[in-house]
Parts: structure tokens; sequence; C-alpha cells
């Protein structure tokens, strides 16, 4: 038995007891639990629930005639504190989360995020802390890219600051196209997560746009006493066209056929808003897409060789083309 399969029947277990208040019996779960294609014999689901019992969760046999009688209840809720109530799934999902956090080591959230599992982890019995981290140890994670790398705590706190309160903001920052530090009056809007990193979208005073802001590219800011009084933009607004955190070109039709030995992974997630899928013959599918230019839609056609094949936008053709040249001009040889 795969170790993740157990984690995958206990969540359900704890599912279908949160959802039955009367209780279920042995019999009831395991029958269920076939139904939902998990691989278990009576034995193993009663082992389960005296684990369960065993570990601190508030789960009660009613007692019947004999054991196929007996009907297994879980209460609703477990009290973290006077003003903080948990159903054991939700507390269970809680900690397996935990191993989703990695990447936020390097970030100033990291020894906050920790805090909170302290404080989580001393109103819990001894036995509920044992069971919950060998069941964390079942299921891992891929750790994803660190982020968070060269991000001041006294700047990140002061652009949240700034979103919050509504004040505008005034920081030396380094562009990269420019390769310049310069002084910019921003109008904030608020801190955006994206693809292992975190920026700042503000309204540059300058010339009254709408830009996307690296956070670790602050080198100072300070909040100043003056309200920021301009429209607050939406992500769908400010990043229409792109497919994270590039503005693009004006959105217009892309289609792209991918050979079937990609034609899985790229069905099996969601690209994009406007994403549409159609399969065709041999296992190959055609997407389409109403995207703008932006170096990571080129980045990640390329990232798929000769497994996707771009049909239109001409243009994307083109630049795809010439991406091309240079990489065998590079590699020549």
């Amino acid at each position: 038995m795969a170790r993740n399969a157990q984690v995958a029947r206990i969540l359900t277990i704890l599912d279908l007891l949160e959802n039955h208040p009367s209780g279920m019996t042995v019999g009831d779960l395991h029958q269920r639990l076939t139904d939902r294609d998990h691989e278990a014999s009576k034995r193993t689901v009663y082992r389960d629930l005296e684990a369960l019992s065993q570990a601190g969760f508030p789960l009660f046999p009613d007692e019947g005639a004999d054991e196929n009688s007996t009907r297994w209840r879980l209460e609703r809720n477990t009290k973290i504190h006077q003003y903080l109530m948990l159903t054991a799934k939700e507390l269970f999902a809680l900690f397996l989360a935990r191993g989703a956090l990695a990447p936020l080591q390097s970030t100033p959230f990291f020894e906050d995020l920790e805090g909170i599992f302290k404080k989580l982890e001393e109103r819990l019995s001894q036995k509920q802390n044992q069971y919950l981290k060998e069941l964390q140890n079942e299921l891992k994670f891929e750790p994803g890219p660190a982020w968070g790398l060269g991000i001041n705590p006294e700047i990140l706190e002061t652009l949240r600051a700034g979103c919050a309160e509504g004040q505008i903001l005034e920081g030396t920052y380094y562009s990269v196209n420019s390769r310049t530090e310069s002084m910019r009056k921003l109008g904030p809007h608020y801190l955006y997560y994206a693809q292992g990193g975190l920026y700042l979208v503000a309204e540059d005073l300058s010339d009254q746009k709408v830009k996307v802001f690296a956070v670790p590219r602050f080198k100072a800011v300070s909040m100043l006493d003056q309200a920021y009084e301009g429209k607050i933009s939406t992500p769908d607004e400010v990043f229409l066209g792109g497919m994270a955190i590039y503005n693009g070109t004006a959105p217009e039709e892309v289609e792209i056929e991918f050979e079937p030995e990609v034609a899985h992974f790229v069905r099996e997630r969601r690209w994009h808003p406007s994403q549409r899928i159609t399969a065709l013959e041999n296992g190959r599918i055609r997407v389409q897409f109403e995207l703008g230019h932006t170096p990571e839609l080129t980045a990640w056609i390329l990232g798929f060789g000769p497994a996707a094949r771009v049909l239109k936008p001409t243009s994307l053709i083109q630049e795809l083309r010439d991406q091309a040249m240079k990489l065998a001009k590079l590699y020549q040889g």
C-alpha cells in the first residue's frame, strides 16, 4: 500500500464522519471508501478509527450489540482556544499544508508562520501532535522555487502598511530595463504573489500608469503623510493578456497544437482563464487562449520544444522562429 494512500483514506474517513453526525458503522465506512476507490479491508478501517481515537481526535464509538453494529461518531469541533473552533478535518488539513510552506523559509513571514503552528501545537494533546506529525511525514510536497530572497523586512512592512492605509509611498527602486536606480513616488494598490516572487502593484505618479514592481528591488521606501486617492485596480485589469506578471500586448487568439507526449500534462492544468482545449486524432490536442505577447508566453511555448507548434498568430510564429534560430546559432558546433 502506498504511504500516501493511508493519508487520503483517513481524510475521507474524517470527511464521511463529519457529514454523518449520528455516526457510521465500520461496514458503512468500508462501503463508502470502496465506492470512492479506496482499497482497504474492514479490519484496516477499524484500525484507522482506533488510531484516530488514540491520537486524541474527538472520535467516539456508540456501542452496539456487536462490533458490526457499533456506530462511530466524530465531534464536529476541536477547541483550540475559547474563540477558535476547528473541525478535525480542518485541523488535519492545516498541518498537512504546513509542508507546502517550505518555499517561504527565506522570507520574513516564515518565523511568524512557525509561531502560529507552535501556538496550535501547545493547545493540542501530546498524542494529537504525535499523530499529526506522523501523517505529515507520509505526504510530501514539492518545495517549489524558494522566494522572498533579498526582501528587507522593514521595506516589506512599509509597503504593506502603505497598501493597508492608502498612503503614498516614496522609495528608491532599481529598474532592470534601464539598469539604474531612481526615486519613485507611488500610489499603492496591493502586494501580489506570482511564480515565486512578491510584487507591488502601484500607480507610478510620475506618469499616472499602474505598474508592477518587484519587492526585492526596492532599496529604501517610506510612507508619506499623504493619502492616495486613485482607483484601485484588479489583477484581471493589470495582467490582462498575460500569463503571470507581465503586461502583454492587446489580447488576441493564440492557437497551439501539442503532441501526445505532452498533451496529458497540458490538459491537466489551468494555464489561463481563457484556455480552451480540443481533442485531436492520435492523442494530440489544440489549445486556444486570448493572450498578448509576453516573455512568459514565449518561454512557456519554447519549454515544450518540438512537442508544441503555434498555429496563430503570425507574429508569435515569427517570434518563435527567431528565437529558435538564435538558439541554433548559440549551440552550433
